[in-house]
């Protein structure tokens, strides 16, 4: 199977009052801002790639990083822009793309002054209808630790399926060993 590329998914895709589009290195600053609002929770919650963007100039790296994964097919970052005001909110990625089968992980987050406000239910709902409906995704993952009770709940309202726990299986950016939760989506379920 061909290795799939930018063009063939959405640059952008309306959900209601925010919309996703993939980053261009014009977005760098906004994103390193948004990025210093909440470095403590990214550091929590993720791993030092996101969070360790520590200036404009890392920022503008990380998006052409996210690019060149874009164009070779393994991975699809956007920002979650919202719709009134054009401003930055949050992210949503799906990673670690195979295409054998197809499937990816789905690895999302937003701004602390905007949680709650169905930003990150919205975004999850435009991006696996991205990959379920146009790019015939069979599986769609989350990863939570254990400790992110918000996105265990949300995972579990968007219809994702519990699959298990791996004990010690994630180190966050402050390099503290998590267990981690793992849901799982198929096409099937998504259909329903």
């Amino acid at each position: 199977m061909p290795v799939r590329g930018r063009p063939e998914w959405a640059k952008r895709i309306p959900t209601g009052e925010f919309y996703l589009r993939g980053y261009a290195s014009g977005d760098a600053d906004v994103l390193w801002q948004m990025v210093e609002l909440n470095r403590d929770r990214l550091m929590r919650n993720f791993a030092p790639f996101v969070a360790g963007l520590t200036s404009a100039a890392v920022a503008c790296d990380y998006i052409a990083e996210r690019m060149r994964a874009w164009d070779n097919g393994t991975a699809f970052t956007y920002g979650i822009w919202r719709q009134d005001k054009g401003e930055l909110v949050g992210q949503i990625t799906v990673k670690n793309v195979d295409w054998r089968v197809p499937s990816g992980e789905l690895s999302y987050f937003v701004s602390r002054v905007h949680l709650r406000c169905g930003v990150a239910s919205a975004a999850i709902r435009g991006l696996l209808r991205e990959a379920f409906i146009t790019q015939g995704f069979k599986r769609v993952y989350v990863r939570v630790i254990a400790s992110n009770e918000e996105s265990l709940a949300l995972a579990r309202r968007m219809g994702f399926r519990h699959e298990g726990v791996h004990r010690k299986d994630f180190r966050c950016g402050y390099d503290e060993l998590h267990d981690v939760h793992y849901f799982g989506l198929t096409d099937d379920d998504y259909g329903r």
